[in-house]
């Protein structure tokens, strides 16, 4: 909950003028400075006036961005979770015409307390999801934007004779992610990431190009054949290549192969620019490296900034990070009784699409959500005085708090639902 300073004169005088006088009644200033058109949740706020005191400006800019942001991402969450509950709980044709509730809180328990029911009526025969599947799961990876971590560290700085961009950020406790002229090497043995060509292996995707195909032991998109250095007969039963593809080859887990296109994962060697271009990587660079983003870590500023700012930025660039879904490898466990029902096999097939995006919320971003929703929440009952908000400011306050309120109530609701289903399995 908001601190009592938020819900002071300040905050009441602004919802009380606004209620008064109305958006738009001043025909002198229709938008007026009652009203908060600045904020807009999910938009980039950087070039947005909110009439506050500049001493507070940077502060206040902070706090609203991390509160757009994260009400962007809540939302979105809300949203993933539900429609993969959605996607299980209609497997087979079930509950075609469940009539879902309106509200989204109310709707992603709806969903998936039904798909609950249904996995459990699928495996019912084997003993139970848990007791019929061994599920391994590759975790989900999630990239802070250094830029806009930067960007916004810039305006909380207390030195300003601290030069940001000779003293970026640091990846602080996960690797530093670059765009590398020339190309990247691996250090004591530790694979890279890597999306370029790979002279060594290559675990991950690995791209086609210039017509040759590439070997491939996985997912093809493209086009399948038998061949390869391991005498692969093309499409397997299960769907997937073993022998070549001509296309994208997006390897099982665990499988490393040579890469004669273009890599997208990890690489055991070097990862070379083709063509003058430069790669992404996060290992030792050759060439001029640009910072990309902070990969499982937390991008800390070098010169000094307000501690209360700072998290509003790391609030920011955490609900912008880009994830990767985690990756399934499923399997029949050699104890299940008995062969697999029609429905079961229906089942495990959506589980394989539908459960990464339940996990991307469970595992990686859901808590991670709920964490950072409370220190925006106390960075800006710390930070914005109400004696320096002024008239708009005091307005915009009143129009982010409820926003991010229900930003904290979406990503509860999201992670509440999302493990309900995650609890069907042995992960």
């Amino acid at each position: 909950m908001l601190s009592k300073r938020f819900h002071g004169a300040a905050l009441m005088a602004a919802v009380t003028l606004t209620a008064v006088v109305g958006c738009g009644d001043d025909p002198l200033n229709p938008a007026g400075d009652l009203c908060c058109t600045d904020f807009k949740v999910g938009a980039d706020l950087s070039g947005a006036s909110f009439g506050v005191d500049a001493s507070i400006e940077g502060q206040f800019k902070a706090f609203a961005q991390a509160s757009a942001d994260l009400s962007g991402a809540a939302s979105a969450a809300l949203d993933g979770v539900t429609g993969a509950c959605k996607g299980l709980a209609q497997v087979g044709g079930a509950n075609a015409t469940a009539d879902e509730p309106s509200d989204p809180v109310a709707r992603v328990k709806f969903w998936c307390d039904l798909a609950v029911a249904k996995i459990q009526a699928s495996f019912q025969a084997e003993g139970g999801a848990s007791a019929a599947l061994q599920i391994n799961v590759t975790p989900a990876e999630c990239k802070a934007s250094f830029k806009a971590e930067a960007n916004c560290q810039a305006s909380c700085q207390v030195d300003a004779s601290c030069d940001a961009s000779a003293k970026p950020p640091t990846c602080e406790g996960g690797k530093l992610e670059v765009s590398c002229e020339g190309g990247c090497t691996a250090e004591g043995g530790v694979d890279i990431a890597c999306e370029g060509g790979c002279t060594g292996t290559c675990e991950g995707s690995c791209t086609a190009e210039g017509g040759v195909s590439v070997e491939c032991d996985g997912k093809c998109d493209g086009t399948c054949a038998a061949g390869g250095s391991a005498g692969g007969d093309g499409i397997q039963a299960d769907g997937s290549c073993k022998g070549t593809c001509n296309g994208t080859c997006t390897a099982k887990a665990g499988v490393k192969a040579q890469c004669s296109g273009t890599c997208k994962g990890s690489c055991s060697a070097k990862c070379e620019a083709k063509a003058g271009a430069s790669v992404k990587c996060d290992g030792k660079c050759e060439g001029k490296a640009e910072p990309l983003s902070c990969k499982g870590g937390e991008l800390k500023a070098q010169c000094e900034v307000d501690a209360n700012c700072s998290g509003n930025c790391s609030a920011s660039a955490s609900a912008k990070a880009e994830c990767t879904p985690p990756k399934l490898d499923i399997s029949f466990n050699a104890n299940a009784q008995g062969s697999v029902s029609g429905e079961a096999a229906l089942m495990v097939e959506a589980i394989r699409l539908h459960l990464p995006e339940i996990l991307l919320v469970f595992q990686a971003r859901g808590q991670a959500f709920i964490d950072l929703s409370g220190k925006v929440v106390a960075s800006g009952s710390a930070t914005l005085d109400p004696g320096k908000l002024g008239v708009k400011g005091t307005a915009c306050l009143a129009a982010i708090v409820p926003v991010l309120a229900q930003a904290g109530a979406n990503v509860k609701a999201a992670v509440e639902a999302s493990g309900s289903v995650a609890g069907q399995f042995s992960l």
